[in-house]
């Protein structure tokens, strides 16, 4: 690892800097090392933050598709359960008037 000499910091800033690192109950080098390295990745972090975003989204949008699918297929099964009660619950006459309701209300 490389070391940073930093020259000319002021006074009040090197005090402020030993207080937060007493706060933190850290060495003032490991403090700023810590501080530095946050600010190196800053970039990285938002990188990484945006593109878990995109696959939230991405998610979102499969999960929306899949219960558009699941709803689309209830139906379905209903309707063929509706006509498998028709055909086992009736005789010929009954089923013959009841599929002529269920064809007029969308029944393909």
């Amino acid at each position: 690892m490389a070391d940073i000499l930093v020259r000319d910091v002021d006074e009040l800033a090197i005090d402020k800097i030993e207080k937060a690192a007493k706060k933190a109950k850290l060495s003032r080098q490991v403090y700023l090392k810590s501080l530095l390295e946050r600010i190196a990745y800053y970039d990285v972090f938002i990188e990484e933050r945006d593109r878990f975003e995109k696959v939230v989204m991405a998610s979102q949008k499969q999960m929306e598709q899949y219960l558009l699918q699941q709803s689309e297929l209830y139906e379905s099964v209903s309707r063929i359960e509706s006509m498998l009660y028709l055909l086992l619950d009736s005789d010929a006459e009954e089923i013959n008037q009841q599929l002529t309701e269920l064809i007029g209300k969308g029944v393909k």
